[in-house]
């Protein structure tokens, strides 16, 4: 890269979005690659530098195994992870792609009940299978009840797509020509009735396919989605918009630590249930009512785990899990999910004190205090 470009001054937003990007986006990142790559057939894509201009990339097409460098120049104003994913927004469009595994799915809920005292367990059949591997796998749940079973969508005809592909472009000119706040404000908008929520164990009932699942919910105060889970009852249809998979194989090897909120029970349980690391973890288990701990109360955790209790309100967790983490002599890899700003300055003080590289340190907010 010959050009010069401006350096982002605050590295440690700059590398938050960086890791971010890296570990939960690399699809996205592909078709960028592709769509300002000159349509190259992109193998691999990962973001190693950020500057005000853009993004540098190192890609690597299917026919080769050297990796050669790709800018790209962002599109828009404001916020730098606004612009990346509006770049990502662009490649799927210009390549006629659904955005972010947007796909429709439906639900019924055949049972609802307490696994602790603010934890609401839905079990739920779905009209199509359920991932097996469901270590931190979510679904974007739209905050409604359907009054009954919706048919399973069918592959858009070539209308139905022509239109969407138009909505497309009308929406990035839109996004192109808001200010940064107005399109912050409009994505909130689109989405303010979704909420991820884990899918905590998927499993089969009278030899069918595997298409039942428990999805526990953390309900607290007034919140949208604990409104929405109390209307809930058995026979309830509900449908998702999205889904996503969590990374977490660098878990595989070394020391680990696992940090969860109650937000984050089922994740935390699903991956432990898939553990295959010779090391022990060591797991933080965090609440703001100790009730709600209960949830592993029948849950066999990998052999000589090292359990830690951290009751505080959630303002102070962040500083809780740190004294913790100050008394463990070697961490080589974490995996967390908590309150945005608590994992915020949790990510920060591996990265700068412990030197914690943004591979293997994936500490992700998963809800934000209002």
């Amino acid at each position: 890269m010959n050009k010069k470009y401006t350096k982002i001054q605050e590295q440690d937003r700059k590398l938050d979005i960086l890791d971010h990007v890296n570990q939960d986006h690399s699809k996205e990142l592909c078709m960028i690659a592709q769509s300002y790559g000159k349509n190259l057939q992109i193998k691999e894509a990962y973001i190693v530098d950020i500057f005000e201009e853009g993004i540098l990339l190192k890609v690597r097409e299917s026919s080769i195994q050297k990796y050669n460098e790709l800018f790209v120049g962002f599109e828009l104003k404001g916020d730098l992870e606004e612009q990346i994913l509006y770049l990502a927004y662009n490649s799927f469009v210009k390549q006629k792609i659904e955005f972010s595994n947007n796909t429709k799915q439906y639900f019924e809920v055949v049972e609802k009940f307490q696994v602790s005292k603010n934890i609401t367990r839905l079990t739920i059949k779905s009209q199509l299978p359920l991932p097996e591997y469901y270590a931190g796998y979510a679904y974007g749940l739209v905050l409604k009840a359907l009054e009954k079973s919706q048919p399973i969508k069918i592959r858009p005809s070539q209308k139905s797509s022509l239109i969407k592909n138009i909505f497309d472009h009308c929406f990035l000119l839109v996004m192109k020509h808001l200010s940064s706040q107005k399109r912050q404000k409009l994505l909130e908008t689109m989405n303010k009735d979704i909420r991820l929520y884990t899918l905590r164990q998927s499993f089969s009932r009278e030899k069918s396919s595997v298409n039942y699942g428990y999805i526990d919910i953390f309900t607290h105060g007034n919140s949208a989605g604990s409104t929405w889970v109390s209307k809930l009852e058995q026979g309830s249809m509900i449908s998702s918009r999205t889904e996503t998979d969590d990374k977490h194989t660098h878990l595989h090897s070394g020391a680990t630590v696992l940090i969860a909120d109650e937000t984050a029970y089922p994740a935390l349980a699903g991956i432990l249930e898939f553990w295959k690391n010779k090391f022990p973890p060591t797991v933080i288990l965090l609440c703001t009512d100790e009730a709600d701990l209960k949830y592993f109360d029948d849950f066999v955790f990998p052999d000589n785990t090292i359990l830690k209790y951290l009751h505080y309100d959630v303002i102070e967790q962040a500083q809780q899990v740190i004294e913790v983490l100050e008394q463990i002599e070697v961490i080589e890899n974490v995996w967390g999910a908590l309150e945005n700003n608590a994992a915020k300055c949790i990510r920060h003080h591996l990265r700068n004190q412990r030197q914690l590289l943004g591979k293997n340190n994936h500490i992700k907010g998963y809800w934000r205090l209002s």
